[in-house]
């Protein structure tokens, strides 16, 4: 059939079938609707003479599909979801792409959530390349440089505040494989203390530093510190040499360098120590579609911490 031809069902008429079929009545579906019932049942007979096919058995009571009726639902509501889909990609293709930067702090290709976050907004956000901390993307965002950002450090919120806590990163202890705490599913950070710790200074990450603290305080003993190595690779050879040892983000612990093993802590030093990551974004952000969309992303996960 020509696609212009007019025996071919309108939009309305498959929406108001629909409706009927999921209230099973036409009352029900009126009110569904916001309509009355009689350009209800208009539309629903004017689809059944374009169709040549009766789609309800009715009385005054009941309405129950037919077969013919059965297999034209199913069609109908592929149709109108192919649509809806179709209308939100092509409202999403017309509006400026969002710009949204990520603190160096963590690796977020190595994240399943945030890799399923990116690949579902692939094609309407921009990733900000410059690696930022996240003090440095706050500041970015206030000059507009960029739309949205993730941040692990972030001591001036409130809950009225354009922010939102959206991940917690797990800290993995870093240890020489000669270590006699190497063969432990969970190392206790008391049992590590005959190594220094490399470690960063308290501006580089105030709200984080002081999570820390406050887990050191309860040690057997004070952790000794050594002043951070300029890359990660320097560090990790220096632990396989039983020089140190590291606290690391868990998406950072991908190097695989010999004599290094990766260790989970024991739960109650886990449970605060870990980085909190917010999403955040310009006060002066303009509502849209696009916007809300991936506010509400985060919202909707329902994250358990």
């Amino acid at each position: 059939m020509d696609i212009f031809s007019k025996k071919l069902p309108t939009i309305k008429q498959l929406q108001y079938f629909i409706a009927v079929c999921e209230e099973h009545s036409f009352r029900g579906a009126a009110s569904k609707l916001n309509i009355s019932q009689p350009p209800l049942s208009i539309q629903i007979k004017e689809l059944e003479e374009k169709l040549e096919v009766s789609l309800f058995l009715r009385n005054s009571h009941h309405v129950v599909l037919t077969k013919e009726g059965e297999m034209f639902k199913s069609k109908a509501i592929q149709l109108l979801q192919e649509l809806s889909s179709i209308t939100e990609s092509i409202k999403f293709d017309n509006v400026n792409k969002i710009s949204l930067g990520t603190t160096k702090t963590l690796s977020f290709d190595f994240i399943d959530y945030f890799k399923q976050f990116f690949s579902d907004f692939a094609d309407v956000i921009e990733i900000y390349k410059h690696n930022y901390t996240s003090k440095e993307l706050q500041i970015e965002l206030e000059k507009k440089h960029i739309d949205f950002a993730f941040v692990s450090d972030y001591q001036s919120r409130n809950a009225n505040e354009n922010s939102l806590l959206i991940y917690q990163e797990p800290m993995i202890l870093v240890l020489p494989a000669m270590h006699r705490c190497s063969e432990q599913e969970r190392v206790d950070l008391n049992d590590v203390l005959d190594l220094p710790l490399f470690w960063f200074k308290p501006h580089l990450n105030p709200s984080f530093y002081g999570q820390c603290e406050q887990v050191f305080k309860t040690l057997h003993q004070p952790v000794i510190r050594r002043a951070e190595l300029p890359d990660t690779l320097s560090m990790l050879l220096e632990v396989s040499l039983g020089k140190a040892m590291m606290l690391l983000p868990q998406s950072m612990v991908q190097a695989k360098v010999e004599g290094v093993i990766y260790k989970p802590l024991i739960s109650r030093q886990d449970d605060k120590l870990k980085i909190d990551i917010f999403l955040i974004w310009r006060t002066d952000l303009q509502k849209t579609p696009l916007t809300e969309a991936i506010i509400n992303y985060f919202k909707e996960k329902h994250l358990t911490f």
